[in-house]
């Protein structure tokens, strides 16, 4: 039997390339040979991996949708789970470097909700952000930051306020992304933390 050349970028390499390349030029002007020069390969291999470049935006779309619930999911292992919530959301609006960087994501987003594969990825990746935000919900209560009510419609409104405060910073450039987001749960959560959690969620 013969064996296979190792691959010497994996794939996950290439879709991290393939995210900055949408970072820098959006996804209708993202071509397999831009991608290939970020990454070290040939627009031919990628062809023969991905299929094509709709191929390649699939799969950062698919590896997204995958990554980021499991960022949200690690706030739960936290002492203080909603305070780490609000770090981790914050963290990911902090690596958008610019409006335009922002734009360009926003143009993928669009994407997704334009074609059937691309929105039954959305639609996934959404139910399993969401999911992961109520599984942290129940663990500050637990911990004791939240108040015992019922939280069952909270994780949609987190979620909702997350890309509301991106949108809101992409239209006005005020502050940064990460500081829009944090005011923004802060402001959402405060009602429903215990008197000694809000000074460590606000801060």
């Amino acid at each position: 039997m013969t064996m296979g050349r190792p691959r010497t970028v994996s794939d996950e390499k290439v879709l991290a390339g393939a995210t900055r390349v949408i970072a820098r030029v959006g996804p209708a002007r993202l071509t397999l040979a831009e991608v290939g020069r970020e990454v070290g390969l040939s627009a031919a291999t990628l062809v023969q991996r991905f299929g094509s470049k709709r191929g390649v935006l699939l799969a950062v779309a698919a590896h997204g949708a995958e990554a980021l619930p499991s960022q949200v999911a690690t706030a739960r292992q936290a002492s203080a789970p909603v305070a780490a919530l609000i770090d981790v959301l914050a963290g990911m609006a902090g690596t958008i470097r610019s409006t335009e960087e922002f734009a360009n994501h926003l143009a993928f987003l669009l994407l997704d909700l334009a074609d059937p594969q691309f929105r039954q990825i959305s639609r996934d990746y959404a139910a399993a952000v969401e999911r992961a935000i109520a599984e942290v919900l129940t663990a500050g209560q637990a911990a004791g930051e939240l108040v015992q009510d019922d939280l069952s419609r909270l994780p949609r409104a987190i979620h909702a306020a997350y890309n509301g405060a991106l949108i809101a910073w992409g239209l006005a450039g005020e502050a940064g992304p990460a500081e829009q987001v944090r005011e923004q749960l802060a402001l959402l959560l405060g009602p429903y933390l215990e008197p000694t959690s809000r000074k460590r969620t606000s801060s």
